[in-house]
């Protein structure tokens, strides 16, 4: 299969790869992995805004919600989004869906919280239709060093704590209003 694919993102994994996240020219989000299933090396040139054409199959035995793994084959570049065009603009034009407010409505409002506020999803309660997706929070969420860096939003009914995986440096505060990449 070939499609034309925008890179969204690319994060730390905890193995010192990184996991490439991209989004079809249809709307469908990938994870490109390379052609024996492993995340891409911390040194890929694939990187967020590039546009690149890719051939590749689907990961075999892709279990929901983490249907988005590709094996990727072979990729030309085309290009990059303008400088005056954001992801945020992208998605937006292509009506793909973004989780806006509270962080409870994020995957398909499934995700559950544990006491400590780290999100997860327990499968007896429902399956999310994918494992990412956009968030705009409706709040600041504001740093706090906690077995690595992670970003709070306020709540008066419990702790909501994100991890923090980019490879940018990370801000203090993430205004409300930001698009956010989230993954489970």
């Amino acid at each position: 299969m070939k499609e034309i694919v925008l890179i969204l993102s690319k994060t730390q994994m905890n193995d010192g790869h990184v996991c490439v996240g991209g989004l079809t020219l249809q709307g469908r989000y990938l994870r490109l992995l390379d052609e024996q299933g492993n995340n891409q090396p911390n040194n890929t040139d694939l990187a967020p805004k590039q546009v690149w054409e890719i051939e590749f199959d689907e990961r075999p035995h892709n279990t929901p919600p983490h249907v988005e793994d590709i094996l990727v084959y072979d990729r030309i570049r085309k290009g990059s989004l303008k400088n005056e065009i954001t992801i945020k603009d992208f998605i937006e034009k292509r009506n793909i869906p973004i989780w806006r407010g509270h962080p409870d409505e994020l995957f398909d409002k499934l995700i559950q919280w544990t006491p400590s506020g780290s999100g997860y999803i327990d499968r007896e309660g429902g399956i999310p239709t994918h494992s990412v997706g956009f968030w705009i929070s409706d709040r600041d969420l504001k740093r706090k060093d906690f077995k690595g860096i992670r970003y709070q939003y306020p709540s008066n009914i419990g702790w909501r704590s994100l991890k923090f995986k980019g490879l940018e440096n990370p801000v203090d505060t993430i205004p409300a209003g930001t698009l956010i990449r989230v993954c489970q």
